[in-house]
């Protein structure tokens, strides 16, 4: 790479791992909350809590009557001081009902079109676009300014977005819409995250939903939307990736996965594709973490797998399962053969008593083996026979330490 390339995400200064683990602890509970409320979407709520932590969007697709909006209400009412844009949307709509009324008297004193946000989706954290589809087209590509860079600019007017993130819904499915008007392709990409849903399948369910219904039942779990864009931040701004080799094992698995389903899926954008990799950024936080393993690649199933299908989810893990652990395993080998060389190094560095030592010798012996285990104690082995080398290093070292201990107390 030129030496003169300008990196613009890096690794904040300072990561606070134990506020994000307690961030990411009440946001699993959340969806673990809401997947017993809601029965029959988990793959859905797994979409939308991942769309939170990458501030995406998310497309419903599929049945009506099926209790998508009380399911996005009841997650967005979830994060406290929040601002909600709410609208069905339909082919007489104007980019008005959106992005806020006319200012009549600039239209009157300067004869321009100002539209006046303070009601609107620019001034909103989170919006539900219902029926989305139903829009005219060119209010649909209107919203790409918002939904994608989060701004709105018309003439001389340029408003930035709150908007973290947005979830619309649609009884069409997205592929049929993007194949009867192919310009609304970049529309339908643009939401990284899509998911089909249909009515409750299970006497079980069905009963878990009466339940839900008739008792009102409610999340207990409350986070601030200042504690959401805390952990979402660093996922949109620092690079939590940097090792070469995660990349290609990442693109291994896109590609076996889009060689399984074929035409069966809608096509994988450039633009797709990298935003995926937020996936498994957002995966490492929701745990605690900060650096990024192979298997947090497991988790862009939830923005590859468009369709919500449980076909896709498992044609997906089968392709995935291989490669990520042909991976683990090969790094483990990597790691073990550097584990082994520093294992001898050190073992060379174990020291021995003099025949009649000094006051100073047994001093500096005992120093020594102090200093020397902690750097042996400090290796954490993958592999069985790494880790019995390390365990007879230290039983070397505690013997020379006690036989020190003894003459010094002599």
């Amino acid at each position: 790479m030129p030496q003169d390339i300008i990196r613009t995400a890096k690794k904040p200064q300072k990561v606070d791992l134990k506020r994000i683990g307690e961030i990411g602890t009440k946001l699993r509970k959340l969806i673990d909350q809401m997947s017993f409320i809601f029965p029959a979407r988990t793959h859905l709520l797994q979409q939308i809590l991942f769309a939170l932590l990458t501030r995406q969007h998310v497309l419903i697709f599929g049945t009506y009557g099926t209790g998508k909006s009380d399911l996005v209400n009841t997650i967005f009412e979830a994060f406290e001081g929040c601002k909600i844009f709410s609208i069905e949307l339909s082919k007489f709509l104007s980019e008005s009902s959106i992005f806020g009324v006319p200012d009549p008297k600039k239209m009157r004193e300067q004869g321009e079109v100002y539209y006046n946000p303070e009601y609107g989706i620019l001034v909103a954290d989170f919006a539900e676009l219902d029926e989305f589809f139903d829009a005219n087209d060119s209010l649909l590509r209107a919203t790409l300014g918002v939904l994608n860079e989060r701004h709105f600019k018309r003439g001389r007017q340029f408003e930035w977005a709150k908007l973290h993130s947005a979830i619309a819904s649609t009884n069409g499915d997205p592929r049929a819409t993007v194949k009867n008007k192919p310009e609304l392709g970049a529309v339908v990409d643009r939401f990284l995250f899509q998911c089909r849903v249909g009515y409750v399948q299970t006497k079980e369910q069905r009963l878990r939903m009466y339940e839900k219904y008739l008792s009102g039942e409610k999340p207990s779990v409350k986070l601030t939307l200042e504690e959401l864009k805390h952990i979402s931040g660093i996922v949109v701004d620092a690079n939590q990736i940097d090792d070469p080799e995660f990349l290609v094992v990442y693109d291994d698995v896109v590609e076996a996965y889009k060689a399984k389903m074929g035409t069966g899926i809608l096509e994988i954008s450039d633009r797709r594709r990298c935003r995926l990799l937020q996936i498994c950024e957002a995966n490492a936080l929701l745990y605690g973490r900060y650096e990024v393993t192979f298997e947090d690649i497991y988790a862009v199933k939830w923005g590859l797998c468009t369709g919500g299908e449980q076909a896709h989810i498992d044609a997906f893990d089968s392709v995935a399962k291989p490669i990520i652990e042909k991976a683990v395993e090969a790094r483990k080998q990597n790691i073990d053969e550097l584990q082994v060389k520093l294992l001898a190094e050190l073992k060379q560095q174990v020291p021995q008593l003099p025949q009649n030592p000094t006051s100073d010798d047994l001093v500096t012996t005992m120093k020594g083996c102090k200093d020397l285990r902690a750097k042996v104690a400090d290796i954490k082995p993958l592999l069985q026979s790494t880790e019995q080398e390390k365990n007879r290093i230290l039983a070397q070292i505690d013997k020379i330490s006690a036989s020190t201990l003894e003459k010094i107390t002599a």
